[in-house]
């Protein structure tokens, strides 16, 4: 099962080629605000970590979600929910 701290790294592979070059990729860094990212690009980078992880992310659940830390939150949640 995948540690929380371990699906934070993986994501910030994801995000790390969309970052600007002045941002530090940390748990509170707000995926829309911070980085600029659309709703496309979100889906896919959930998309990506849905293979990766093995898990179904809802729609629903996105919507609550703001910062990297939190997406990290929601995929680990639903790998130990199997």
């Amino acid at each position: 099962m995948a540690e929380r701290d371990q699906i934070l790294e993986r994501l910030y592979v994801h995000l790390r080629p969309l970052t600007p070059a002045h941002v530090e990729l940390t748990p509170e860094t707000d995926l829309v605000g911070t980085l600029g990212l659309d709703s496309t690009t979100v889906i896919n980078i959930v998309l990506d970590v849905e293979d990766e992880y093995d898990v179904s992310v809802p729609l629903n659940a996105l919507a609550d979600i703001r910062t990297a830390g939190e997406l990290a939150d929601l995929i680990h949640r639903l790998c130990e929910d199997g």
